[in-house]
């Protein structure tokens, strides 16, 4: 039996698009998303689109599209500390770089783990018979249902009662702030986080309608949310970022997804 929290946050998730249709139940520790579609990217223009001066890489998140996707399961919070270490000791895979004597730091264990490059991030989520969200999956489950917004609780300005953003202290436990809509904690601040897609900065103006999973190769994956060491702009639910596959930083963590049994029709 599911845990009445993780439920309700399940239920959560299709309520967010008005919609009658109960949710799949999500496993332990995941939200549910229901299929449906979502308009993915910025939907506005600054001054400085308009006068062609905003620098190419911060305009790879135009053009806004639709994007319809299949149901699938997020992980309601970041992969934490604890939970690698157990994925470590099962496997004899490598330590994240900081952990000195080869374990999670002393009352860090809640804190998201970091310092992971993709393929450590990759070979987790398999490990946990899940897999690492594509972009579309990761901007869906930000915006919670919110259509058109900057943040994931809405348009007002982000501070650090929202989420953990522009300070030096690095990340704090996860589920430190309230979730969004659908019931994930996170996806603004705290610290970026993997996705599968390669990046290409065009690829809004070619990307699928359904199910979008990047360009086939590349030479950067995508990483989405922005972390603590970012400022406002970097964790919008819409801003992209990219770097190579073998990144290793303190501001760079990720969750899992897994896909779900369809239940009703899309929303």
């Amino acid at each position: 039996m599911l845990p009445r929290m993780v439920l309700l946050l399940s239920l959560a998730a299709g309520s967010a698009f008005g919609d009658e249709v109960s949710s799949p139940k999500a496993p332990a520790g995941m939200v549910s998303i229901l299929a449906g579609e979502f308009t993915m990217g910025r939907t506005f223009e600054t001054d400085d689109d308009k006068r062609g001066m905003r620098p190419l890489v911060l305009r790879d998140d135009r053009p806004a599209h639709t994007v319809k996707l299949d149901a699938y399961f997020m992980d309601s919070h970041e992969v934490t500390q604890a939970q690698y270490e157990e994925f470590v000791k099962a496997t004899g895979r490598r330590v994240p770089y900081h952990w000195l004597e080869g374990v999670a730091p002393g009352g860090k264990q809640n804190d998201p783990v970091h310092n992971v490059d993709w393929a450590d991030a990759n070979t987790y989520c398999s490990w946990q018979g899940k897999r690492l969200p594509t972009e579309a999956e990761w901007e869906r489950a930000a915006r919670g249902g919110k259509e058109e917004k900057r943040y994931p609780w809405g348009d007002d300005k982000s501070d650090r009662q929202l989420a953990l953003f522009n300070t030096p202290l690095g990340p704090g436990p996860v589920g430190s702030h309230q979730p969004n809509p659908f019931g994930l904690h996170d996806m603004a601040g705290s610290v970026s986080e993997w996705c599968s897609d390669w990046f290409a900065r065009t690829y809004y103006e070619r990307s699928p309608k359904k199910n979008p999973k990047g360009p086939d190769k590349g030479m950067y994956k995508i990483i989405r949310g922005g972390s603590w060491a970012d400022g406002p702009q970097r964790i919008t639910v819409f801003f992209r970022n990219w770097v190579r596959t073998n990144q290793r930083t303190p501001n760079l963590g990720f969750r899992c997804v897994q896909d779900a049994p369809e239940t009703g029709a899309a929303q």
